[in-house]
């Protein structure tokens, strides 16, 4: 039974359908709506681009029906051509803004959408403009350091600033839209670019708050560039809040929102989501579009974003954004394993999914993977939400270390304009061989970001990782030296809390009491063919039946003043069979205790070394240092390292959600098929009873055995690229 029975018309008509919402949700057991319709069931999301034709060429009814028949409950619909750029030529609507009148085919395309029960958000491009219109609104344009005009957007096109009276034209085109009975817009953009806006609209309102010139862009460390960064942000939200003024005055249940920044260095685009999430509704990311040599690129993506934006949303809906295609083929489309997995790893956790495709790739046969998993989660919906983690580790991405420091990714929309940056501490590689140890190890975790450890309750965790989080706060740092000593377990890299919030070095770890050293200025390395040892035999290297350790690349020069050396660098080799290696002074791990709290420091970048070599040693230290720390609520037998688990639970914690991923493929990316598990061991802790446990990929009740320390253990019959476990507790 779907929701068929929304109307489009004001008034009495939202009376109706808030009615029947309630009764059909009634009918299959399931909580009221939410405040909004956005924060009720979850989002299954499709754009289909069809910017890039003539928009009135296809029959709404046949349209909305071939959407709605892959199971979607919303789309992001494209009413305005981008060929080459938005312009006022191609507005399929009626809009004073319009250069040119076109067929109103929004008036005749959303009833059929509302009788298929599918919500339509209007994707409005901020961000893409043709150049031939640029050149008719020069003022509006953002413009370069050096005083020249933006270009080259995609190629083909230019920016305008939000700054300038672009917003207005803007603004109008918002009314004209919100006079429809559309349910939301979703702004591609806005963004900055890395040599923009130094329009004279950013200079006057520059000067006007800060009394001074726009600092230049090309410094990205200290104190002006964390001005501007923080000009162009709050930028961004006062354009949002402007809009959002006149969207909610139009009707407060027109949902809003916008592409957010990414996992990566927002300082070019200023999309900061924890600045700009107070002016939307929903948090989204394109946390699902892979790309390029797929085997470089992690395919636990979507949900490690995903557990990011849950941090960053104050509690609002996520969504990820999901590319069909293989990126950077436009006309191209992923194998139905790899899309079911992007799937799998978004609503595992905890967030909204939308797919964009082109339209012929609506009938391709990979689409039905996603029409299966649409109908799954459409069936399933209440075992999706208001669900919390169970995680008791945290892995922080520090936004502030990829703005500032210069071993960062930078975030861009064209790698042709990236500045050339350090190899050593890269953030991206560090945080992603952290993450892959976690998640092959089947350790449940989420993810912070700094405003996270600066404000959240970190006593729920029982370890924090920190993979090169160089910048960090004095604030930060007095915060997480007092979470171990508490009884905390921390475990930090390579350059941690070396650098203050804006970049600056300082000269002493901030968290060198926490760490148990203290810092030399040398940087060591590249080390290509170096090793460390074990200085005896701990919990560090269990597993690990040999003595000499592969080293990283690099490392920091430290001393051990408090803590224990347990594994010890050994001298550079001057070539790869330059003799037996012998020890250095340097440490690489050392472990220190504080108060109730243990702290290990990897002296080397190790999250960097595995991302790029995936060595088993590397592996192996870090999933003992976690073990060691905060011994993992869930254990699978009979599977290999390649299934990801998600710990989630509801009712507050009464029912637990046991979401198994399974990356299992044929040793090759895009994976074609996954390899299914058969009689899969799991033990999961409860802490309580368990009256039954069943799976809703495979409906079935699985038998229990009670172990011993609130733990059960039942076998899973097969698993395919995705499973839910649901295990209710008793009364």
């Amino acid at each position: 039974m779907q929701r068929r029975a929304a109307s489009w018309f004001w008034g009495t008509g939202r009376l109706v359908w808030v009615a029947a919402v309630c009764l059909t949700a009634a009918a299959f057991g399931q909580p009221t709506p939410a405040s909004h319709w956005w924060e009720g069931e979850p989002l299954r999301i499709i754009d289909v681009v069809s910017s890039f034709n003539q928009l009135d060429q296809r029959q709404p009814e046949a349209w909305a029906a071939r959407k709605a028949g892959q199971h979607y409950n919303t789309e992001h619909l494209e009413i305005m051509t981008l060929i080459k750029g938005l312009d006022d030529q191609g507005f399929y609507f009626s809009s004073k803004a319009a250069g040119k009148q076109n067929e109103d085919y929004l008036r005749r395309y959303l009833p059929e959408a509302k009788k298929r029960g599918i919500r339509v958000m209007i994707y409005f491009n901020v961000h893409w403009y043709t150049r031939e219109f640029g050149a008719k609104h020069r003022d509006w344009l953002q413009i370069k350091e050096d005083g020249s005009e933006l270009g080259g957007v995609y190629t083909t096109g230019t920016d305008f600033c939000v700054n300038s009276p672009w917003r207005e034209w803007v603004f109008q085109i918002l009314r004209d839209l919100c006079a429809y009975p559309i349910d939301g817009i979703f702004y591609d953009g806005p963004i900055f670019f890395p040599e923009t806006c130094y329009c004279r609209h950013c200079r006057e309102k520059y000067r006007q708050l800060h009394q001074g010139e726009l600092p230049s862009k090309k410094e990205r460390r200290g104190r002006p560039a964390a001005d501007l960064l923080s000009f162009q942000a709050a930028s961004l939200a006062d354009f949002l809040r402007d809009s959002r003024k006149i969207i909610k005055a139009a009707n407060p249940e027109i949902a809003f929102y916008m592409n957010g920044g990414e996992r990566g260095g927002n300082w070019a685009t200023a999309r900061l989501n924890r600045v700009l999430i107070a002016e939307q509704d929903l948090l989204g990311s394109e946390g699902g579009f892979i790309g390029g040599d797929l085997t470089r690129v992690p395919i636990w993506k979507p949900g490690v974003t995903a557990r990011l934006l849950e941090s960053q949303a104050a509690g609002k809906p996520r969504i990820i954004f999901s590319a069909a295609g293989h990126k950077p083929w436009t006309f191209s489309l992923l194998p139905a394993a790899e899309l079911r997995l992007l799937y799998a790893g978004t609503v595992a956790n905890a967030a909204g999914v939308w797919f964009g495709m082109w339209p012929y790739e609506l009938e391709q046969p990979e689409m039905k993977a996603l029409a299966e998993m649409n109908r799954f989660l459409a069936q399933n919906g209440t075992y999706y939400k208001d669900t919390r983690s169970e995680a008791r580790v945290a892995l922080v991405w520090s936004d502030t270390s990829a703005n500032f420091y210069s071993g960062s990714d930078a975030q861009l929309l064209e790698l042709d304009r990236v500045p050339q940056r350090s190899e050593v501490g890269n953030l991206n590689g560090e945080f992603s061989g952290f993450a892959d140890a976690l998640i092959r190890a089947q350790v449940p975790f989420d993810v912070l970001d700094d405003e996270s450890l600066r404000t959240e309750k970190l006593g729920k965790y029982q370890a924090i990782l920190l993979p090169n989080v160089a910048c960090m706060s004095d604030e930060v740092a007095a915060r997480l030296t007092e979470y171990a000593r508490q009884g905390g377990g921390l475990v930090a890299s390579f350059e941690t809390s070396l650098y203050d919030e804006t970049g600056n070095r300082r000269k002493e770890l901030a968290l060198g009491e926490a760490l148990g050293v203290s810092c030399g200025s040398r940087i060591v390395g590249p080390k290509r063919w170096d090793f460390m040892k074990s200085r005896k035999s701990t919990f560090a290297v269990k597993g690990l039946d040999r003595e000499l350790i592969p080293a990283p690349h690099y490392h920091l020069q430290v001393k051990a003043v408090r803590g224990e050396t347990l594994l010890q660098f050994t001298r550079p080799l001057t070539g790869v069979y330059d003799g037996i290696p012998v020890l250095s002074e340097d440490p690489a791990l050392v472990e220190n205790r504080l108060g109730r709290g243990r702290v290990f420091y990897f002296a080397g970048d190790l999250g960097n070394g595995i991302h790029g070599f995936h060595l088993q040693e590397f592996y192996s230290l870090l999933a003992n240092l976690v073990q060691e720390l905060s011994p993992s609520p869930v254990a699978l037998e009979k599977a290999p390292a390649s299934v990801e688990a998600v710990l989630r639970s509801q009712q507050n914690g009464k029912r637990l959600l046991l979401h198994l991923i399974n990356f299992t493929g044929e040793m090759t990316r895009p994976i074609r098929r996954v390899v299914p598990l058969q009689n899969v061991r799991v033990s999961v802790r409860t802490g309580g009873r368990t009256a039954e446990v069943k799976t809703l990929m495979h409906p079935q009740v699985l038998p229990v055995v009670r172990e011993e320390a609130g733990r059960i253990r039942f076998v899973l019959p097969v698993l395919d690229e995705y499973e839910v476990i649901v295990i209710d507790g008793s009364d």
